[in-house]
């Protein structure tokens, strides 16, 4: 969409997410990075330090120059309440940090767009990639979207960000553009800042890169894509699984929230009536574990960490093969119920 006309091809999401950064620090000039904390990036070193969740840890210290903030989500930010406040105090929040950081030192802001094992949270209201980006642009600051899951159709637009009407400066695509047979990423940018290399060669690019094999299983991928309908089938299906998630949460009182864009929802579990988490954040509980042996049992097979439930069916998923998965997570939550007087 809009001026994203210039590809580079990398390996996978990690190494999309690596290059992504290079360029920014490349065409800006400048060092730091700004992500959030409930994301996942990859696992170089580069993409691990960007990611903010715990499998960061183990890899610390790493490369310089990261940043993290807190993510605007409705239910967990501080600082607000409904939606439009969380949208307007967050990004006062993360003006603040941008001033305190210095933002001439500040090349780039990465998100996910919808967020993908850490909570599949969607922008809290439909203006705020927009204001974000506004925001941005005063500080000359690029704004890197990583659609590595959300992208490619799933949410039932190519780019998730085509539903607030939003262009990035660069972009990062993995998984789906090849429907998992053949390993590649994409990294998307305008032609002004691929301009940028052409006096200064980009000092990037594995071996492998822009492999003919990757590059044939992306274009039949997008093609199907666009002959079978299935991006426009994703918007279709999501109706169909958001409504089965509303099921679930008023038939199971373990289920706190539930989200869906397109084909990628998330059920949040808790353990009472004032939305504990089932699971401590970064643990493990033992209802959690026979609730997924219940799923595996019954041929549903999903993430499942801490108290999250993934839900994210391939794109060519029947509504009959649908609703048979949401009647199995309809038993399978009678586990957690039980934690429930």
């Amino acid at each position: 969409p809009g001026d994203l006309d210039t590809f580079l091809f990398t390996l996978g999401g990690a190494d999309a997410n690596e290059n992504a950064i290079r360029i920014a620090r490349a065409v800006t000039g400048r060092h730091k990075i700004l992500s959030r904390y409930r994301s996942y990036h990859g696992a170089t070193a580069g993409a691990l330090q960007l990611t903010g969740d715990p499998r960061r840890w183990p890899g610390e210290p790493g490369p310089s120059g990261f940043i993290k903030v807190l993510d605007p989500k409705p239910y967990r930010f501080r600082f607000a309440e409904d939606p439009e406040a969380i949208t307007g105090a967050h990004l006062r929040y993360l003006e603040d940090v941008i001033e305190a950081e210095g933002p001439e030192q500040i090349a780039a802001f990465v998100m996910e767009t919808v967020t993908g094992i850490n909570g599949a949270e969607p922008p809290p209201t439909t203006d705020y990639l927009r204001r974000l980006k506004t925001m941005l642009e005063r500080y000359g600051i690029l704004l890197i979207l990583d659609e590595v899951l959300c992208g490619a159709g799933r949410t039932g637009r190519f780019l998730a960000a085509e539903h607030e009407g939003v262009v990035p400066d660069l972009v990062t695509l993995a998984k789906g553009i090849t429907g998992g047979y053949a390993p590649l990423g994409v990294v998307g940018m305008s032609r002004r800042l691929a301009d940028h290399f052409t006096a200064s060669p980009y000092p990037g690019g594995l071996t492998y890169n822009s492999h003919p094999l990757c590059l044939a299983a992306a274009e039949i991928t997008l093609k199907i894509l666009e002959e079978d309908g299935l991006i426009d089938r994703a918007e279709e299906l999501g109706k169909q699984l958001t409504a089965g998630l509303r099921r679930l949460k008023e038939r199971h009182p373990s289920v706190a929230t539930t989200r869906c864009r397109g084909l990628l929802g998330m059920i949040d579990l808790c353990r009472d009536s004032k939305g504990t988490p089932i699971a401590p954040f970064n643990g493990t509980h033992p209802v959690m574990d026979r609730f997924k042996a219940c799923l595996l049992e019954k041929g549903v097979y999903t993430a499942v960490r801490w108290s999250h439930v993934m839900i994210t069916p391939p794109l060519v998923i029947s509504e009959e093969q649908l609703e048979t998965a949401l009647a199995v997570f309809d038993e399978a939550l009678k586990i957690t119920d039980e934690m429930h007087p």
